[in-house]
């Protein structure tokens, strides 16, 4: 079958010569090409184009144009062609998303001293160029020992200083409670449960009412069992001994620094390893029993009816209000190592308990 003849079509003129627009507007000036652009809309122009006032005169008679003549958009206004020149030319950038891994390193080198780009006392993070002289390297290295020295101390007394990041990615400060200042809480709150709210340091007015102080002697009675003596205590016990571990850590990054600081590879390769060290320490003491991980893993809700585990996983990123979650971004990956980890310090737990009880129970049969 032989193809028919071609019927000529007639299409408009915009559309039967296209020229690429870097042939078109090559060796000008976006002024020029501009002025080239509105002259079929404005008529034309004498001046550059940042010189360029709004079209004047009478507004066309819609009445008058021929029902047959095609209707023609409106010409761009000069605010929106140099709106569009400043988009395409300045494209918006928006901030990079962290991924899981890196929030939970940033989050744990904002607790205690130790990050070489972490700066605590300034509450500030800057960005490393490995171009810090050997003295400076060790200079951050005995402050971030020194700073932990004081902060076993501050977790002994009466609390520290606890950085990190809310919903806005801001660095906030709140307070982590001291071993002295939760055995105060232990003997308020152990008061007010015996007194029936009679002695209530902690709240403004006594409970009116022998329901309501029957429910807020067993609240505080819960507080001082669980949140100080179970809890509290043993926390801070776990954060002294974290501070001493990391001490130690930094203060063993002076000899390395002084070895390799002088070229930017032993920088990087120093900064690596300790920075890393760091945060595995964090993680390895917030998994045992009683650290920061462990609890809120084993943390649970009766009013909510959510079990261990299932509580913290369903927790959102940022939850303000309790102290477990509010310093930390709780994100899935979070959630996943410290419930894995804990559960298998759990593990771990219980069969030296129970090697231990063997024993003891084989010394006995022994002896007898």
């Amino acid at each position: 079958m032989e193809p028919g003849p071609i019927t000529s079509i007639n299409l408009p003129a915009s559309t039967t010569s296209r020229t690429s627009p870097q042939s078109a507007n090559e060796g000008q000036s976006f002024d020029k090409v501009l002025e080239t652009a509105t002259s079929k809309y404005s008529g034309p122009q004498s001046g550059p184009a940042s010189a360029l006032k709004p079209l004047e005169g009478p507004s066309p008679d819609i009445s008058a144009i021929s029902a047959s003549e095609p209707l023609r958009a409106p010409p761009p206004s000069q605010a929106h062609v140099f709106a569009a020149y400043e988009n395409n030319a300045k494209p918006s950038e928006s901030a990079p998303s962290l991924s899981g891994f890196q929030k939970y390193k940033d989050d744990q080198l904002l607790r205690n001293p130790g990050g070489r780009s972490y700066h605590l006392d300034k509450k500030e993070v800057v960005e490393n160029t490995y171009k810090e002289s050997i003295s400076g390297l060790v200079r951050k290295d005995l402050s971030d020992a020194l700073g932990n020295v004081r902060k076993f101390f501050g977790n002994m007394l009466m609390g520290t200083t606890v950085l990190y990041r809310n919903d806005k990615n801001e660095i906030q400060e709140g307070h982590q409670r001291g071993l002295l200042e939760t055995t105060r809480d232990f003997f308020k709150d152990l008061g007010s449960a015996l007194s029936f709210g009679t002695w209530h340091p902690e709240c403004a007015e006594a409970p009116k009412g022998f329901t309501n102080r029957l429910f807020y002697s067993a609240s505080k009675l819960k507080d001082a069992v669980l949140g100080d003596i179970l809890g509290g205590i043993p926390s801070c016990v776990n954060h002294m001994g974290k501070n001493i571990i990391l001490s130690g850590l930094h203060l063993a990054e002076v000899l390395p620094d002084a070895a390799t600081g002088s070229f930017e590879p032993g920088q990087k390769l120093t900064t690596t390893i300790f920075d890393n060290g760091h945060v595995m320490v964090e993680y390895l003491t917030d998994i045992i029993p009683t650290g920061d991980a462990w609890l809120r893993v084993h943390a649970s809700s009766l009013k909510e009816l959510k079990p261990p585990i299932l509580y913290n996983l369903k927790m959102p990123e940022h939850f303000t209000g309790d102290a477990r979650w509010e310093h930390v971004r709780n994100t899935p990956f979070r959630k996943t190592i410290e419930t894995i980890g804990s559960l298998i310090t759990d593990g771990l737990a219980i069969g030296l308990l129970g090697q231990t009880g063997c024993s003891s129970n084989r010394r006995h049969q022994i002896d007898n």
